[in-house]
């Protein structure tokens, strides 16, 4: 009885995990995706400006 238990319990866990998990990486993702847009629009910005 105990192990049936244990084992449901362990069922829930990475049920709840999946998409705690998911949720993490989409948002690393994105942050990720942020820092990449704004270095190159830094980057371009200093091109223009370096150009004029």
């Amino acid at each position: 009885m105990l192990q049936l238990i244990n084992e449901i319990m362990t069922v829930v866990v990475v049920l709840t995990l999946i998409p705690l998990s998911l949720v993490l990486v989409s948002v690393v993702v994105l942050l990720g995706l942020a820092a990449l847009a704004l270095a190159t629009s830094r980057e371009q910005d200093g091109r223009t400006t370096s150009r004029r």
